[in-house]
Formats: C-alpha cells, structure tokens, sequence
C-alpha cells in the first residue's frame, strides 16, 4: 500500500527538507543506540506473563545465535517502522542484560584484505540492516561472526543498498566481548537468471567457506501481487543455497531449488545442510560433495523460519505458525506494526534430531501483545530463548 500524501500548504514538506530528514533519522537512532550502550549494566523492566519469561531491550530481533561455551547470546535486529537502522544486540545469558553491539558510538573496522579483499569496504551504519546470523569458533576465545545485511531500507530492486554478507570478529576473552568489523562479501545474483537476489541466512563452513540463502530481489518487491505471491507458495520461482570459498567464489549448491529458501545450518564436517523452505513447510537436509545430491525434507505443521544447532546435537527450529490469513497475509500484516509492540501471530519451535530425522514440537504458543511472530530460536543452558523480527522481547522457555 502506498503512503498517503497530505499536500496541504500547512503540512507540505519540500524535498529538500525530506532528504534531510531522510538522513537525519539514521544517524539520530545511531546516537540512541550510543546512549543505550552507556545504561548497559541496568537490566530493563521485563515483567512476564502468565506463563512466558523475557529478555527485553532488543529491537525487531530476527534471528539469534549464542557464543558457543560462552555466557555471551548474539541478537540481529531488522529495519522496520520507527526503526530506520538495524543492529546487533549483545545479551548476558546470567544477567539476562541487553546492550546495542553494533553500531554503536565507536565500531571497529579492520579489513582481512587476504580473505576480504574483494569486499568495496565497510557498511554504511546508518544502513545498516541485519537479518541472518551464526558464528565460528576459531580458538582462544575468539568467534566469527556472520551477519546478513540488507544495507538499507527494503528496496529489493535498488542497486544503490548493499545486499551483502558482513564478517565480524569477536574477542570474549576481555570482560566485555569485543566485536570488530574484518569485511564483506556481495550477495551474489540468482544463478539462472543472474538477477537481482536477496540473502536471508547464513551458515559456516570449514576453511572459511560459508553459505547463505538466497532469494529473488524482483519476486520479494512484489508479494503483495497474486500472481506473484501464488508462484512463490508454488515454487514456481525458487530460492536457492549459495556457498562462498576464499579460492571458487560464489558456487550453486545443486538441488537447492525450494519454495523460500531461509533458514540454513551445516554440519560441523561440512558434508550436509539443513535449509528450511519456509512456503513449503519443510526442512531440507542436502548433501554436499554427493552425486546425486541426497535431499531428503522433513515436513512441518508451520512455516520453519530460522535454524539453529544446540549444544545438545539437536536442531531447533521456529517459525510462524498457519493461519487463515496466510503467511503472506501475516507477513503484510506485521510490516506495519511499531517496534514498540509485538505482532500477536502464532509461532512454533521444532527439535530435530540430525541423524534419525525425528521431529518433536516443544512450544505452540498463540502470540500475543507482548511476543508473537517467532522467527528464531537458540538453545541457551535448559532454555530456549525465542526472538522475533517485530518487537523488544525474546521469549524464554523451559526446555521439556
């Protein structure tokens, strides 16, 4: 729906004044997010209730990861109404404590020009826009972090944001975890068409590969359409699985061909992938190195958004639940929600057991004013701890 325009003279705008209130806007979030870094040691004001516990302070939160054998849970959190820049969040797990991670007042930039070389530099941080997250160990308290950034507002179709993967480097062995920008590397196009596409998730691989999946630019910019969004739920006009290594570049991933590619995790040998297809209410697992590809899917009663390893060997999984409005009804229905309040959608999180593929569903929840619209999932100690992309809340379950 387009916005409304008021041209009377008393409330006309000229475009000089928008352009810089266009710019303005970003770099005031930026300068809130600064001051909420300075408050970090206060723990918001986060009643429960009646039966859900949360974590608050996080802004449109999509997707979330914890630093393995660490305290230290890491948070995306998208662009939406009334939030002109994304961020990442840095949350203590024992003090259930939130503070802006980046950007903040001061962000370190050092770029890996061997393995980051081709990367154009640094993101614009009043463009900033992170979706999907996960991380690699690499030793001495150290982790890579890799976030998928949008660049800028959801534009699909303008060349001008940048669709990219960023890489950060994060130090936990100070007191305070420390969190360094190191590069970047761009959203490939779409394989077949070599059009436009947009990344949504992103798994490490070994010897500083990793994947992400992607989607097309044009079909996203025009699910609002029938025909459109009808091809979409059909599979009609595929996503995919794209893997970057530091020697091949870009490479498809054969049989990654699915209706919504989101949500993807590896195994630590490399060897398989779990990719959700979130129109098709289904998880892939795909093999890699095997010819033919071994894909198998394991079927769900909703639409399985992101995925995550727990320290158990599970999978966990969450996602919004069916509705009659649809998952595009749902999802046009959210977009115009404030990031003050949640979106009351029903949502669910799955176990998966990665060798018999058994599933188990650990939480059906309703939604509601205060959480709804599940996107991600950890595991976090004997909790699963469930963000959302509209909201400031992360919900916690007890793990059955």
């Amino acid at each position: 729906m387009k916005d409304r325009v008021d041209s009377t003279p008393a409330r006309r705008v000229d475009a000089h004044g928008l352009l810089w209130l266009s710019k303005l806007l970003p770099l005031l979030f930026v300068a809130y997010l600064a001051h909420a870094e300075t408050g970090r040691s206060a723990p918001v004001s986060c009643p429960p209730d009646q039966k859900t516990k949360f974590v608050c302070g996080v802004v449109n939160s999509e997707d979330i990861v914890q630093l393995p054998k660490t305290h230290w849970v890491i948070s995306s959190g998208k662009i939406g109404p009334g939030v002109p820049v994304g961020h990442l969040f840095l949350i203590n797990a024992n003090t259930k404590t939130v503070e802006p991670f980046y950007p903040v007042t001061q962000n370190q930039y050092r770029q890996d020009q061997k393995l980051f070389g081709s990367c154009p530099g640094k993101p614009d941080e009043t463009k900033f826009h992170a979706e999907g997250i996960d991380v690699r160990p690499i030793g001495n308290g150290k982790f890579t972090l890799y976030v998928i950034n949008h660049g800028g507002v959801h534009d699909f179709v303008n060349q001008e944001r940048r669709e990219s993967t960023e890489i950060f480097e994060i130090d936990t062995k100070v007191e305070k975890p420390k969190i360094t920008w190191i590069g970047c590397v761009l959203t490939p196009p779409m394989p077949d068409s070599h059009q436009a596409a947009v990344g949504n998730a992103v798994a490490p691989l070994p010897n500083d590969a990793f994947a992400i999946t992607i989607n097309p630019a044009e079909a996203l910019a025009h699910m609002r359409d029938p025909d459109t969004s009808a091809k979409l739920l059909k599979g009609e006009i595929p996503g995919r699985v794209m893997i970057w290594s530091p020697n091949a570049g870009w490479q498809e991933v054969p049989g990654s061909e699915m209706a919504g590619n989101n949500g993807i995790e590896a195994t630590p040998d490399g060897k398989w992938l779990f990719v959700n297809a979130l129109l098709e209410r289904g998880i892939y697992r795909l093999s890699l190195g095997r010819s033919p590809v071994d894909r198998v899917v394991i079927k769900t009663t909703f639409y399985p958004d992101n995925i995550r390893w727990g320290d158990d060997g599970f999978l966990y999984v969450a996602g919004p639940a069916v509705t009659s409005r649809g998952i595009f009804g749902e999802a046009m229905a959210c977009q115009a929600i404030e990031a003050s309040a949640s979106c009351p959608a029903p949502f669910k999180v799955l176990r998966i057991d990665p060798r018999t593929l058994e599933s188990k569903e650990l939480v059906n929840e309703s939604g509601g004013p205060l959480f709804g619209l599940a996107t991600g999932v950890a595991k976090v100690g004997n909790e699963l701890w469930v963000s959302s992309v509209r909201g400031t809340r992360i919900a916690v379950f007890p793990l059955k």
